[in-house]
């Protein structure tokens, strides 16, 4: 029996690899710009932060608590799971997601304390604010 030799070779060139970076980032700055002007236009939203994190305080905790967990996460995710999936196989990312499980749950439970416990404030100076003084959270309800 003759020993196996699996070498790796690249299977795309630098090339082909940065026109295809290039044209992914074309492409979502375009997808971008299109829901900008949606908002703009469309449905006359105001660009301020207070609207494009929980739309103006209209939405109910566990949304804003969702939709900060994907926010804060969503680009150290899908370079992890890039990178396993290239080291393992198939099957990395599946495991990695089950292991980013616990990453979820706790910004979860991490964003909906701060929501009820500094409920108008929209950074972090301002929940440290509402820790040191009651009175300053008055106004940001």
């Amino acid at each position: 029996l003759s020993p196996v030799c699996l070498a790796s070779h690249d299977s795309v060139g630098l090339g082909a690899a940065l026109l295809i970076f290039l044209g992914v980032g074309i492409f979502a700055v375009g997808i971008a710009q299109a829901f900008q002007m949606v908002r703009k236009y469309g449905y006359h939203d105001a660009d301020n932060l207070d609207t494009a994190f929980d739309a103006g305080g209209k939405v109910s905790i566990g949304l804003t608590a969702t939709t900060i967990v994907s926010q804060w996460t969503w680009s150290a995710t899908l370079l992890q799971s890039s990178t396993v999936a290239s080291k393992y196989g198939i099957s990395g990312p599946y495991w990695y997601a089950g292991g980013a499980t616990i990453q979820i749950i706790i910004f979860s439970i991490l964003s909906i304390m701060l929501k009820t416990r500094a409920p108008g404030a929209k950074t972090f100076l301002q929940v440290r604010l509402c820790q040191l003084c009651t009175r300053v959270c008055l106004p940001l309800n």
